[in-house]
């Protein structure tokens, strides 16, 4: 896949070059594996992302809980004020994994 320097949906850009989450250009603080998740989910839209995927990407050659993973979703969730119950951008697969929902835009 090619690399991606820009992925926006909903007002919110995922700036890949700079590792950082910006809505309306103003910077929402992530810590870094909770940005990695969120990269990796909005450079695979509408998809399932397994689990065991989100670990390869994420924690590669290290072993992390599911509660670490977990932790991270949700650090997510809050940054963009996505409820788990009625998801607006990350959907949880029971036991499966992840889907990212929203429609996203990548620019170079």
């Amino acid at each position: 896949m090619a690399e991606r320097s820009l992925l926006t949906f909903a007002g919110y850009a995922v700036d890949c070059d700079n590792e950082q989450l910006r809505l309306d250009n103003q910077p929402i603080r992530l810590t870094n594996k909770a940005f990695a998740v969120l990269r990796y989910l909005v450079e695979h839209p509408r998809q399932l992302v397994t689990k065991d995927a989100l670990f390869a990407a994420v924690w590669p050659e290290t072993v992390v809980s599911e509660s670490t993973l977990t932790n991270c979703i949700g650090e997510v969730r809050r940054a963009l004020g996505n409820d788990a119950k009625q998801p607006r951008f990350i959907e949880t697969v029971y036991r499966r994994g992840y889907r990212f929902i929203e429609k996203v835009v990548s620019s170079q």
